[in-house]
């Protein structure tokens, strides 16, 4: 599932091809793939592309917000009209049939833009979704979800105290609840830990102001260094210009089982925490 990082590159892709553009028609191909009312956003015009957490917000000029979760195999695709010059845009899960005439099996829906362009939802395992909400709904959909952790206001200590509300569960686990810290997930969890030299494992009350101050510094800096090299590409992931992310060529534990720590050379392990695989090394995290 693509995380921060990810879906803030797809942002900023989609932000400068579609921005200004009117929605003069939408198609919906799959049903369950959508919530709300074509007639409210036919005709509107898009005034902003933003994120929060790992949802993408096309916000429109009519009071409205297109909310899209690309969650596991999720595909936006930007096709030019035939008139335009350009390539076909690509974000999100790579199949080979992104290259394939569309609309094809896995599109779900399409939105026709006022210069000739579409814009296609492709998903094929249906996990993800669109939802059109009212502008008033968007701060109760805020309030669920926690701290932007590039966010200014971001401290060590909101960190811990955000953290603390799950005190007796492993900090990598918190760390993934989107109601604790917005847009992380087990990719960055795994990095920030290590950055921090804490074992994965360790329950959040067992952890020092001194590993706060570490962790919160190891968050801010996997989610960085991953938004410099265009995000990973172990999450299934292209950025809307269809190239993969190399973050995990950078990366210290996550995929690196078996593999040589950078730090200390002993081997990296992989373990089950909260359902996920966890990648540690058990001489730098304690």
């Amino acid at each position: 599932m693509p995380e921060l990082p990810e879906v803030e590159t797809i942002k900023l892709g989609l932000e400068a091809k579609i921005k200004g553009l009117k929605i003069e028609k939408i198609q919906i191909l799959t049903a369950k793939s959508f919530s709300g009312a074509i007639a409210s956003i036919t005709g509107a015009k898009i005034s902003t592309v933003a994120r929060r957490a790992k949802l993408l917000l096309i916000g429109l000029d009519n009071n409205k917000t297109i909310i899209i979760h690309l969650k596991m195999t999720g595909q936006l695709i930007l096709e030019a009209s035939s008139q335009q010059q350009g390539a076909r845009i690509i974000g999100g899960h790579p199949t080979t049939n992104m290259f394939s005439v569309l609309p094809n099996s896995t599109t779900r829906a399409v939105f026709n833009l006022s210069d000739g362009s579409k814009l296609f939802f492709n998903d094929q395992r249906m996990f993800g979704w669109i939802k059109v909400v009212n502008n008033d709904q968007l701060p109760i959909i805020n309030q669920k979800l926690g701290p932007e952790p590039l966010g200014e206001e971001f401290s060590w200590t909101l960190l811990k105290t955000q953290l603390l509300k799950r005190k007796a569960t492993p900090v990598k686990v918190v760390l993934m609840d989107q109601e604790i810290v917005a847009g992380i997930g087990n990719i960055y969890a795994s990095e920030a830990c290590f950055i921090a030299g804490l074992d994965p494992r360790r329950k959040v009350l067992t952890i020092t102001d001194g590993d706060f101050q570490r962790l919160h510094q190891g968050v801010i800096q996997s989610l960085t260094e991953s938004l410099k090299q265009g995000g990973s590409t172990r999450s299934h992931f292209k950025n809307i210009n269809g190239e993969r992310g190399n973050f995990l060529e950078h990366a210290f534990v996550y995929g690196k089982n078996g593999q040589p720590c950078k730090v200390c050379a002993v081997d990296v392990e992989k373990v089950t925490l909260g359902g996920r695989g966890t990648y540690l090394c058990s001489q730098c995290q304690k």
